[in-house]
């Protein structure tokens, strides 16, 4: 297929919460192309029109099947709770509506499975918001281990926390929205592991779960031939939030917040020899996913080749082995 070249983009939003406040926000940013809201959808008509209004979107309503028919919707962004995700997306591709759909993609595999074959039958493009691998300072990171800077990874230490209101309307401590830590935290860790060090060859897990099952905080280590990574996640406890990889010949540090808007990234040689990068970049970075979309879409692509189909399935199949490990469930699947 000839590239074509997109001036416009209409986006739908599905789910007008804080992250798509922030999306949003962050399209001012996309240079390629004009990105604009068409249309906003809540199961709750007063939040989707509250959100209209505040972002003067023309179109709003409570039914996404209403959305994809009557607005026009170029490109959906799902930004609803987990628990959603999979029946929404659905009911986009079917529609022949492209798709950038939150992180995780799914509860777990077979939905995640189900997922992509839609998008590959209807040939229409999907995406999971794997936002952190199109930021800067995960691609200078990718630069220096690709130069060699640290030599052979010899292993990894990432996490994730964020102290989560307890309450009982708080979506992270409701199991019914897949709540707790794994799959809105330690997702993190457990992709960079696999983005640096691929599937492991065995994996530990251990998590701390509440009285309705959550897990509240979930540690986990992940074993390869010649490297391995430890990587937590928490709701209920403040940890560094770094993520540091160790080389045989030096070490690279992802300043906290590692998994957004760092403030620099910083090279350490066993020898004494240092380095920093700085991270400087407007907004909160959506900008840089939302360019991918864009650069897809005009070529035709139903996936990205920087966050793939078969990336989301290795990462839903281990998020599904640690929770088998830890003994996580959610009501929904």
């Amino acid at each position: 297929m000839e590239p074509q070249i997109i001036t416009r983009l209409n986006w739908g939003i599905v789910g007008p919460g804080s992250i798509a406040r922030e999306f949003i926000r962050d399209m001012k940013q996309v240079d390629i192309c004009v990105n604009t809201v068409a249309a906003v959808m809540s199961p709750r008509l007063q939040d989707a029109e509250r959100f209209a209004r505040e972002y003067h979107i023309p179109f709003w309503c409570d039914d996404l099947d209403a959305m994809l028919e009557q607005a026009d919707v170029d490109v959906v962004y799902i930004a609803s709770p987990h628990v959603f995700h999979y029946a929404q997306t659905l009911q986009c591709l079917e529609h022949h509506v492209p798709v950038l759909c939150e992180k995780p993609l799914a509860l777990n595999l077979p939905q995640a499975e189900e997922m992509i074959r839609a998008a590959k039958n209807h040939h229409t493009f999907l995406m999971e918001g794997m936002w952190i691998r199109f930021l800067p300072s995960l691609l200078k990171v990718l630069e220096w281990l690709e130069i060699g800077k640290i030599g052979s990874i010899c292993s990894l230490t990432a996490n994730m926390s964020f102290l989560a209101p307890k309450d009982s309307h708080n979506r992270f401590f409701d199991p019914a929205l897949g709540g707790g830590s794994l799959l809105d935290l330690g997702i993190y860790p457990v992709y960079i592991s696999q983005l640096l060090l691929g599937t492991p060859m065995a994996l530990k897990a251990t998590a701390r779960l509440s009285a309705a099952q959550i897990d509240e905080s979930c540690a986990m280590i992940f074993d390869y031939p010649s490297a391995y990574s430890i990587l937590e996640s928490s709701i209920v406890k403040r940890t560094d939030n770094q993520a540091i990889i160790f080389g045989d010949r030096g070490m690279i540090t992802i300043l906290a917040p590692w998994n957004e808007k760092s403030p620099g990234i910083r090279y350490d040689h066993y020898r004494g020899e240092s380095e920093y990068c700085a991270c400087h970049w407007p907004g909160r970075g959506f900008q840089f996913e939302i360019t991918e979309v864009v650069r897809c879409l005009s070529l035709g692509e139903i996936e990205s080749t920087k966050h793939a189909h078969q990336d989301s399935l290795r990462l839903m199949r281990l998020l599904d082995e640690v929770r088998d490990k830890t003994h996580i469930h959610y009501p929904a699947v």
